[in-house]
């Protein structure tokens, strides 16, 4: 992130750095630039909004469309290192289709990082129970007592909540709002945002300059989708533990 940030400023991008959000400019039914906190408003002829699980919390309006998830992450340090070695313990997705549990290899700090693509939380980026539970570290130790019984007494080093913001079909939100002339919205992650990260940027530049590109039917706006759509079955099935 800060390598990218040095390359948008040697590039002319203006960075407002400790500045927030407040609301949309709107005037007859277009959008004119953001308001931030301090009162302060930015012109512009496009406004993009990218902002993750912030999006149903800044943009009100779009809370029919997404809601914000927070997923336990676990740092584990083993007691036996060489098992966890990349060479014979590569990245895994685990039982995806019920549990959800995924992993990576020993890090360079001798840790493991064990998370679970599941159903999550519903709660915003800055909410007071944004911390892994004894409930979400138990489900976790059971996982590992049956798929790495050497891993599943390994101490937590650290942990924390992961957030999606997910769509009700998973899939991207990457449109112009009908409603709302000027305004791009390029969200709806559902967990794999830092994937497709490299990618996202050309499809969201495809969409304000009104390029077509195949994908972007499948991302477009689409308020008819409701929950209960087409889904990954450890997100929003019952997980088993």
């Amino acid at each position: 992130m800060i390598r990218g940030c040095c390359v948008s400023k040697s590039v002319g991008v203006d960075l407002c750095e400790g500045s927030r959000f407040s609301a949309l400019d709107e005037h007859k039914g277009r959008v004119r630039g953001i308001v931030l906190d301090e009162g302060r408003s930015l012109a512009a002829d496009v406004v993009i909004m990218a902002v993750g699980a912030w999006m149903p919390y800044l943009l009100p309006f779009t809370k029919n469309f997404f809601r914000a998830t927070g997923h336990a992450v676990f740092h584990l340090k083993p007691r036996q290192r060489e098992l966890f070695e990349p060479e014979q313990f590569p990245v895994f997705g685990a039982d995806l289709s019920s549990t959800g549990f995924y992993g990576f290899p020993l890090s360079r700090e001798g840790v493991v990082k064990i998370a679970r693509h599941g159903p999550g939380r519903e709660m915003p980026p800055d909410s007071s129970k944004r911390f892994v539970t004894p409930d979400e570290e138990r489900a976790m130790r059971e996982f590992l007592a049956e798929t790495f019984p050497a891993l599943a007494d390994a101490p937590v080093v650290y942990s924390r909540i992961c957030f999606y913001c997910d769509t009700h079909d998973g899939d991207f939100w990457i449109a112009c709002d009908p409603e709302r002339a000027g305004l791009v919205v390029a969200s709806g992650d559902s967990g794999h945002g830092f994937k497709f990260a490299p990618v996202l940027g050309e499809l969201i530049a495809d969409v304000v300059e009104g390029k077509k590109h195949p994908l972007l039917e499948k991302f477009r706006w689409r308020p008819e989708v409701q929950p209960g759509g087409k889904k990954e079955a450890a997100r929003f099935l019952p997980a088993k533990s």
